[in-house]
């Protein structure tokens, strides 16, 4: 195998950061459980502050001791938000994908940050659009969690990566 061609090297280290993201997962982040925690409340939270600002107000939070986030109307649950929701795992795969693909360090640095935040972000109107679809459409939310939004969220990340590969690697795709 040659390692100077940027297709093997991109493998081997995709997937050194894969075995260094799992022996991270299962020995400290996922027992802790606080990351998975602030990150699913957060979520919650800001998507029930935007849906209460921008016109639906009555939205809450269960607290912030359970295990998952409901997102309430009127006292009534909407969206229950669990940990494989929070978008960590897209935000990780977006980090190592940039990581692990050639490109200079300097943009790498801005890059991956703006990239995170802009996947939670996504992954925050995710839940706002699924609490809207539960008001006005109960019979489509199932469909359109499972299909239209993981379409679109995954959309999304790969579109950032595909304006990190031709914007900013620096590798001639031509």
């Amino acid at each position: 195998m040659n390692f100077k061609k940027p297709l093997p090297l991109f493998l081997l280290k995709a997937a050194f950061l894969y075995l260094g993201w799992h022996l991270l997962w299962y020995n400290w982040i996922e027992p802790d459980g606080t990351l998975n925690h602030y990150l699913t409340y957060n979520t919650a939270w800001i998507s029930a502050l935007c849906l209460n600002i921008f016109g639906s107000s009555n939205f809450s939070l269960s607290p912030f001791s359970e295990q998952n986030t409901y997102l309430f109307k009127d006292n009534i649950p909407v969206v229950l938000i669990e940990h494989g929701c929070n978008g960590l795992i897209l935000m990780v795969l977006f980090g190592a994908f940039v990581l692990a693909f050639p490109g200079p360090w300097k943009k790498k640095t801005w890059f991956i940050p703006l990239g995170i935040v802009s996947i939670y972000l996504i992954n925050s109107l995710r839940v706002i659009g699924l609490a809207v679809n539960h008001m006005f459409s109960q019979s489509s939310f199932d469909f359109n969690h499972k299909y239209t939004f993981t379409i679109l969220v995954y959309g999304a990340i790969f579109y950032f990566w595909m304006i990190w590969v031709n914007r900013y690697s620096g590798i001639n795709a031509k």
